[in-house]
């Protein structure tokens, strides 16, 4: 665990912080004031993102819906299109963090504010559906999150220390079918009734009959993609724990879009975002490395298909009803040192699984010529045990279960649960 000069500042000071977040749950708190964030603050993206537009746009305007960032440009960019936007420890966003009723995250309560959070109810929207083991699930011995939940009792008690926000069981989660609730009992440790099935806010663009999600910085990818007039296949691989990290081959793999006649988008991880910044993507390029703050599911319309690993985002593509690749050289090193998964990988996952950049390139020929082709019928047998709906209403379903839960019956307005 490699800290910043902010976050060892952080731990030096946390005897302080954890009086503050004892003292936050005194405050009272204004159950239809909503603090939303997303990745440690860092990003506006994924499914906080998404509700948050969706709240913004209610006509009853029951709640006060604000973004909190430790990001300067996601403020600037969410004031500029008039929305309310501050820094975690600004006053205004003290004062917001402080008095809200409610905490939307996608991650963890450090998304807003942890130290801030107590009192507050939590919702939980989530990355995405797991491939691989999370928090209590984590098999491995030697991952800090196995040391916080299983460890010895001094393990356990350092890393409550130095992560106290992966403590935090929150009062809802969502989830996109059955199967996703008992990943969210295995993860988190709650009720099922803790859980309820909405679909995910953020694939709500990509199931509308217009597809208006292209709007933002995705707009320049996209634009120069349409340019180009070539297939376009999106890479997308899932970051790797410390003990098992992968050099991506960003030169290799540029040579053998180039052989193919197609353009590889490669978005790396967020966590990854600051590696293999050696590789500088040219106009010449079959390799265009994009920011790896953008939000991949705004690009999904733009591309013919997917090459992923282990990430969750390969669940939310299947909606497209596009054809993936799983690219996965280093499983056998992954699953050794990084994580277990939550079920048989080459059973389940709808696709070619090549090893090397060889094998690649003749599943992205074969996909080339016949799309989806024997995979069809286990894509839709994905499909339909992962999404118990695809109708574009996550936001609303997502939004109809917090309201009836956590705003008093007086001034729901006749909103009541998840409308089917």
């Amino acid at each position: 665990m490699i800290l910043t000069l902010e976050g060892a500042l952080g731990v030096i000071l946390r005897p302080l912080l954890f009086l503050i977040y004892f003292l936050s749950g005194l405050v009272p708190r204004n159950p239809h004031r909503w603090v939303f964030g997303s990745w440690s603050g860092k990003r506006y993206a994924d499914n906080s993102a998404a509700l948050f537009e969706y709240v913004i746009a209610q006509e009853e305007k029951l709640i006060e819906p604000i973004w909190i960032s430790n990001n300067a440009d996601v403020i600037q960019s969410l004031r500029e299109r008039q929305f309310v936007a501050y820094r975690a420890w600004s006053l205004k966003g003290i004062f917001a963090c402080l008095t809200s009723g409610v905490y939307v995250f996608d991650g963890l309560t450090k998304d807003i504010n942890h130290w801030l959070s107590r009192g507050a109810k939590r919702v939980l929207l989530r990355h995405g559906v797991g491939i691989k083991k999370i928090e209590r699930a984590i098999e491995h011995r030697e991952h800090r999150l196995y040391k916080l939940f299983h460890g010895s009792p001094l393990q356990r008690l350092i890393w409550s220390y130095l992560l106290p926000w992966h403590l935090v069981r929150p009062n809802l989660m969502i989830a996109t079918s059955p199967d996703h609730v008992r990943q969210a009992q295995d993860y988190y440790g709650v009720d099922a009734d803790q859980v309820v099935i909405t679909g995910f806010p953020r694939n709500d663009q990509l199931l509308q009959a217009t597809n208006d999600g292209h709007d933002g910085p995705e707009r320049t990818v996209i634009d120069d993609l349409s340019r180009r007039g070539l297939p376009v296949f999106l890479y997308l691989p899932t970051f790797r724990d410390a003990e098992s990290r992968f050099d991506f081959p960003l030169e290799a793999l540029d040579q053998m879009a180039s052989r193919l006649g197609i353009v590889l988008l490669v978005k790396l991880h967020f966590v990854d975002g600051l590696r293999n910044r050696s590789f500088a993507s040219g106009a010449d390029n079959s390799l265009v490395l994009v920011n790896a703050a953008i939000d991949p599911n705004r690009l999904f319309d733009a591309v013919d298909g997917l090459i992923s690993d282990y990430s969750s985002v390969t669940f939310d593509f299947l909606l497209t009803e596009k054809p993936v690749v799983f690219f996965v050289p280093d499983l056998a090193d992954y699953l050794q040192h990084s994580r277990s998964f939550y079920f048989d990988f080459d059973e389940v996952m709808p696709g070619p699984k090549p090893k090397n950049v060889n094998e690649l390139e003749a599943a992205l020929r074969s996909v080339i010529d016949n799309g989806k082709g024997e995979w069809q019928d286990k894509y839709q047998e994905v499909l339909d045990r992962f999404h118990t709906y695809r109708d574009a209403r996550g936001s609303e379903r997502t939004y109809r279960e917090m309201v009836s839960r956590f705003l008093p019956p007086a001034t729901r307005a006749g909103i009541t649960g998840p409308q089917q």
